[in-house]
């Protein structure tokens, strides 16, 4: 099931659904990021497939399709 990321709290995150529904999910397993400095693989408005969990309302984000855009913001702590 595909949706796009509304919100995104500590380790869950709120997805969209195609046909319009909110479902709780979490991450699957460990995302790797090559050549980036962010710390959390997913942003809000990311597309993701979910994976609804057996017997639960809530399910896995299993993949994350690529961005076509996105803005970096720098730490101050690291300048």
């Amino acid at each position: 099931m595909k949706g796009r990321v509304l919100q995104s709290t500590g380790s869950w995150y709120q997805v969209q659904t195609t046909n319009g529904d909110i479902i709780e999910c979490r991450i699957k397993g460990k995302f790797r990021l090559t050549k980036s400095k962010a710390t959390n693989p997913i942003a809000v408005g990311d597309r993701v497939t979910i994976q609804m969990e057996e017997g639960q309302n809530t399910a896995v984000i299993c993949e994350i399709e690529e961005r076509h855009n996105y803005i970096i913001r720098q730490s101050p702590h690291k300048k």
